[in-house]
C-alpha cells in the first residue's frame, strides 16, 4: 500500500503521506488500493488541495489526471475542469476530509465530510462500470501541502448527509431571493453573493457593531435579462451592509434599503455523469 507520484518531480512520498515539494499547477498522486469503502485525508498546508478518486488508467501528471475530486475553493472537479462551483467549504491546515465510495449495479456514489460533519453526496454516477476501478487520489499546487491517507470502517450513508439544522453564527451558505456565502477572513468577513454575476467584498465590523463593506469585486458576464434588476439590487445591498443577525435558523441581513431574510442553503446536490466532461 503506497502512493504513486505523477513523475513531475514535485511530489514527495513517505508512507501514507504525500507532499507537494515544488510550486506548480498540479502535483498528483494516486493510492495503490481500491477506493471502495471509507477513507480519511488529513490535510496540511494552505487551502487548494483536491481529494477524491481516479483509476490507474486515467492517472497522470497535471491536467492529464481524470477523476472525481472535491477541493480548491470548495468546488467539484473532474481533474481537468470544473464540475460544480461552491459545492462545499474550502479546507486546509488541520482539516480531515472523509470520503465514502460505494459502487454497485453500475452506480458509483461518492460522499464527503469535513472534520466529521457530513457534506452530502458529491457524485452520483449511474450507468458507469469503471467505478469499481477507482483509487484514492490527490492533487496539490503549493509547497508544503500534505495529505496523509487512512482507511476506516464504512459508515452508513445517512452519517455523510449534510445537516439541514441551522448552525450558530452568521458564517455559511444562505439562500433567499439571491444566494450569499459568508466566511471569516482574519478579523473581517468575506461576503459573496450570486445573482447573475458573483459579487464579493470584505466587510469589517466597527466598534459600534455596524458593518463597513469594502470595494465590491464582480465577475463580468452578461446576466440574462430577468436577473439584471436583481443583480443591481444585490450590488446596492452589498455596498450598504449594516448588520448581520440571526433570527432562529434564519439570517437577517440589514442594509441601507431594508433587510433580507435568508435560510440555510441546501447546496447544489451531487454531480451526475452528464456533468463530468471526460465521461461524455
Amino acid at each position: 500500500m503506497s502512493w504513486k507520484e505523477d513523475g513531475s518531480g514535485k511530489v514527495g512520498v513517505s508512507g501514507a503521506e504525500v507532499e507537494c515539494t515544488g510550486d506548480c499547477e498540479k502535483a498528483n498522486a494516486i493510492w495503490s488500493q481500491s477506493a471502495i469503502g471509507y477513507w480519511e485525508f488529513k490535510v496540511s498546508g494552505k487551502p487548494g488541495t483536491w481529494v477524491g478518486v481516479c483509476s490507474q488508467s486515467k492517472f497522470g501528471p497535471s491536467y492529464d489526471m481524470k477523476g472525481l475530486f472535491y477541493g480548491g475553493p470548495g468546488n467539484l472537479s473532474d481533474g481537468n475542469s470544473l464540475v460544480t462551483g461552491h459545492w462545499g467549504p474550502k479546507f486546509g491546515e488541520g482539516d480531515v476530509i472523509g470520503m465514502r465510495v460505494e459502487h454497485a449495479g453500475g452506480r458509483t456514489l461518492i460522499a464527503f465530510s469535513k472534520n466529521g460533519e457530513g457534506l452530502g453526496a458529491a457524485f452520483d454516477i449511474e450507468g458507469w462500470s469503471e467505478g469499481k476501478d477507482l483509487c484514492p487520489a490527490v492533487s496539490m499546487n503549493s509547497v508544503g501541502q500534505k495529505v496523509c491517507v487512512s482507511a476506516g470502517s464504512m459508515p452508513a450513508m445517512v452519517t455523510m448527509q449534510k445537516s439541514t439544522a441551522g448552525k450558530p453564527g452568521v458564517e455559511g451558505d444562505w439562500s433567499g431571493k439571491f444566494d450569499v456565502s459568508i466566511a471569516k477572513e482574519g478579523s473581517k468577513y468575506r461576503v459573496s453573493a450570486k445573482a447573475g454575476n458573483t459579487m464579493n467584498c470584505l466587510v469589517e465590523e466597527g466598534g459600534d457593531g455596524k458593518l463597513k463593506p469594502g470595494p465590491i469585486m464582480s465577475t463580468r458576464m452578461m446576466p440574462p435579462p430577468h436577473l439584471q434588476q436583481l443583480e443591481n439590487e444585490v450590488n446596492v445591498i452589498l455596498g450598504s451592509l449594516q448588520e448581520f443577525k440571526r433570527d432562529g435558523d434564519k439570517l437577517v441581513i440589514v442594509h441601507g434599503c431594508g433587510q433580507e431574510v435568508m435560510k440555510p442553503a441546501t447546496g447544489p446536490g451531487p454531480a451526475k455523469k452528464e456533468n463530468v466532461n471526460w465521461m461524455n
